[in-house]
């Protein structure tokens, strides 16, 4: 074995690839695991560390024992081979994850998430390799499996141009994901004085909730999302208005009674936190996948077409207790807006796709369930799974938006031709808006009813 000079970082390198590898395995499928799981940052690093060490001595002992040495002397080898290796490894990419806002909250579907995994494991690897080259150069180490002459795992000419691959995508999504970061602090400055002018409209829209919980008595206390302050949190939002027709960016905090933003969520429906967005006419709904940075700020691209005052409701649940809290926000300019849609057993989702709506006449008090059924250009549709379900349901009542529980019958996409069915109890007569949403060939339809409830 080369004690110095270039032949010596060679190997170095060609060691730290073969450990990457196996590290790499197992901290992103450690990763996956917590963020599937809505795990907390501590119990998803701890996975990804001990798989990284698992599948890192895997590779390593695999090929010794396919050449026939015993267990009891290829464990000494491995663990002397790569320990110190993969421990720096862990340590950097872990820091990084952490580091980075909103790696670890970002859902798998997101680019920041593998973007940051692929740009830290590199990153891991670039320390390693001095850590091997010291280990080596003293007989240590990697030096120890060359002693054996048996070596194994995939090409390292392969794992060096995933690993180049990795680092441009990984860098490229993290430096657009500052340049918004920079965007966003602008339009944040902006909306803490803006929302400041607000205050007293907000104050009056919290004294008509209470008029409306009241108006409803008992059966406000079926529903959610008439507050912004519900079990001791807090809806924050840190701008109360946006321009009409113009790309923003919304952005809010969860706070406990002591201001703290709250970072714990539970996972629900594949996502930690549901952001619904309509119009005080029920119009302009919008089912908006916010990510939460490592602040305790949830961030969402937004664009809001028509002017008036909008309901934001953050549905989500903590520690296994569901919460809806609403706040208001304004979109300047002349509002028009419309009375409610009348009923029908008909919607237009858009695309040629039509959702019929079958039922009987709803009662106030109680269990109703709601079926609906998908058909494209006359054909029946089997529709794909969405955010875990066959189908996402939002009712929202008529005049204080009070935002109702609804419960899929079943969490399996149902054949073609069979509906899509939902549970719900509308707690008091009058109407209702219903906003179904459904996948189809890879794309969300949203289908709007109104439900007269006697």
């Amino acid at each position: 074995m080369p004690t110095e000079g270039g032949a010596l970082t060679g190997v170095a390198i060609s060691a730290t690839l073969h450990c990457l590898t196996g590290c790499a395995i197992g901290e992103v499928a450690g990763m996956i695991i917590g963020t599937a799981a809505g795990l907390s940052n501590g119990t998803t690093i701890v996975i990804s560390i001990v798989l990284a060490f698992l599948f890192g001595y895997t590779l390593t002992s695999m090929p010794l024992l396919r050449a026939g040495l015993a267990l009891g002397a290829v464990i000494p080898i491995a663990l002397a081979s790569d320990t110190l290796s993969i421990a720096t490894m862990e340590i950097v990419d872990n820091v990084i994850m952490l580091t980075i806002p909103g790696a670890l909250h970002a859902g798998l579907g997101d680019l920041l998430f593998w973007g940051s995994l692929a740009f830290a494991l590199v990153i891991a690897g670039a320390f390693a390799v001095p850590v091997n080259r010291w280990l080596i150069a003293r007989g240590k180490g990697h030096a120890v499996v060359h002693e054996t002459g048996i070596h194994g795992g995939p090409p390292v000419r392969v794992v060096a141009i995933v690993a180049a691959v990795a680092f441009v995508f990984g860098s490229t999504v993290l430096i657009a994901e500052a340049l918004t970061n920079e965007d966003e602090a602008g339009m944040h400055m902006e909306g803490a004085m803006a929302g400041d002018a607000h205050g007293e409209g907000a104050m009056a829209a919290d004294a008509h909730e209470e008029g409306a919980m009241a108006e409803h008595g008992s059966g406000a206390e079926a529903v959610r999302g008439l507050a912004a302050t519900e079990s001791g949190m807090t809806l924050a939002l840190a701008d109360a208005s946006v321009a009409a027709g113009q790309p923003s960016r919304l952005s809010f905090t969860i706070v406990d009674e002591s201001g703290t933003p709250v970072e714990d969520f539970d996972v629900v429906h594949e996502r930690r936190m549901h952001l619904i967005l309509v119009r005080r006419d029920l119009s302009g709904f919008q089912h908006l996948p916010p990510r939460l940075a490592a602040d305790g700020t949830w961030t969402v691209p937004l664009t809001v077409d028509a002017p008036g005052s909008y309901r934001v409701f953050a549905d989500f649940s903590r520690d296994g207790a569901p919460v809806t809290l609403a706040s208001d926000l304004f979109v300047d300019g002349p509002a028009d807006y419309r009375p409610l849609p009348a009923p029908t057993g008909e919607a237009n989702a858009g695309g040629g796709y039509r959702v019929e709506l079958a039922g009987g006449r709803a009662a106030a008090g109680s269990e109703t369930e709601l079926e609906f059924t998908v058909t494209r250009h006359g054909e029946p549709v089997s529709v794909q799974p969405y955010i875990g379900t066959g189908g996402h349901l939002v009712a929202l009542r008529e005049g204080d938006l009070a935002f109702l529980h609804v419960h899929p019958v079943s969490e399996q996409a149902p054949p073609a031709g069979e509906p899509i069915s939902f549970e719900t109890e509308f707690p008091s007569p009058g109407s209702y808006r219903l906003f179904l949403q459904f996948k189809d060939r890879g794309e969300v339809h949203t289908a709007a009813f109104t439900q007269r409830v006697g």
